[in-house]
């Protein structure tokens, strides 16, 4: 599998497991199955967050404990790269959580729930535009002295708050963000779609921008829920209920663009999803939720195969 090198020498696999149901949805024994099967075929990141299935009764920190444990079982803290996230929105006050206090609470919390003295990665759920980002640099950079965490990014950023905040952090001698996560598939998605306005799709404009300066993307939602894998019919008539959300007429021509390429090149879809983001030309790595290691497998087939940018192009 091959890494994606960030600026500050850190490097995390093109192919990110993530756990955001480990130890809920997914049982202990099915997550550690899992991840011995992603380790065991060259996968080396793995992506959690404190709020991950906070909604679920008895799911707080289920994922990063499950994870936590299943690395310190296996001996493997200086084999993996862990990213975590914090400062996510109260789910009870719905009030922003950017604060220094509130940043190094969930910090805090996330490492002795991992039962770790750093992560490799930290980023912020979401943006508060109220607070400058000279706050907010200042507060990561502090993790990062303090060894709490080797790098920093953000998720759901607008371009130009990354901008700015990147700028402080070069002016004042401060660590920068090496990495921005955002909402970006195959499947052509909005905020709307996922009924969150707080959440940053990938669109024409904000793609050029990234290519522009060449900042790394994580992608989530990277599979856009297995939508384009399920067999379903070339119009989409018999998408479940789950999927239709992603009904519309630019998503039936691009699953049809998607068939037709598989068929060309022997391929699975759920492989062609994650190559669109892995083998495209914006530096990015795709995050991937599975439930089962024949899930895992399938979606690994992308690490074996490699899509030219007009192939990908042809795509949309």
């Amino acid at each position: 599998m091959n890494n994606l090198k960030l600026n500050n020498d850190l490097e995390l696999s093109e192919i990110i497991l993530g756990g955001a149901f480990f130890g809920t949805n997914i049982t202990k024994e099915n997550s550690f199955e899992i991840m011995d099967y992603y380790f065991k075929n060259g996968g080396n990141t793995i992506d959690t967050a404190r709020a991950y299935c906070g909604w679920i009764e008895g799911g707080e920190y289920a994922s990063e404990e499950t994870i936590g444990e299943w690395v310190k079982a296996r001996n493997y803290r200086d084999n993996i790269k862990i990213i975590t996230k914090g400062a996510h929105p109260s789910f009870t006050t719905y009030r922003n959580r950017l604060s220094e206090e509130d940043i190094r609470y969930d910090m805090d919390i996330s490492l002795k729930t991992l039962q770790m003295d750093f992560v490799d990665l930290y980023l912020l759920h979401r943006d508060d535009e109220t607070i400058p980002v000279s706050d907010i640099i200042d507060a990561l950079h502090r993790l990062v002295l303090e060894g709490k965490t080797k790098a920093i990014g953000v998720s759901n950023w607008k371009f130009e708050r990354i901008i700015e905040a990147n700028e402080y952090a070069k002016k004042s001698g401060k660590t920068s963000l090496c990495i921005s996560e955002i909402q970006w598939s195959l499947a052509q998605c909005f905020p709307q779609t996922f009924n969150d306005e707080s959440m940053l799709c990938m669109n024409d404009d904000i793609y050029k921008k990234y290519l522009d300066i060449g900042l790394p993307i994580i992608a989530y939602t990277s599979q856009a829920g297995g939508v384009f894998s399920c067999g379903y019919n070339k119009d989409l008539s018999d998408i479940a209920d789950k999927h239709k959300k992603y009904l519309s007429n630019e998503n039936i021509k691009r699953y049809n663009n998607l068939l037709h390429l598989c068929e060309e090149k022997n391929y699975k879809p759920s492989s062609v999803a994650i190559q669109y983001i892995t083998d495209n030309k914006l530096p990015a790595c795709a995050i991937i939720g599975c439930s089962s290691v024949e899930q895992l497998n399938d979606s690994l087939c992308a690490t074996r195969n490699k899509l030219s940018y007009e192939e990908l192009d042809n795509l949309v």
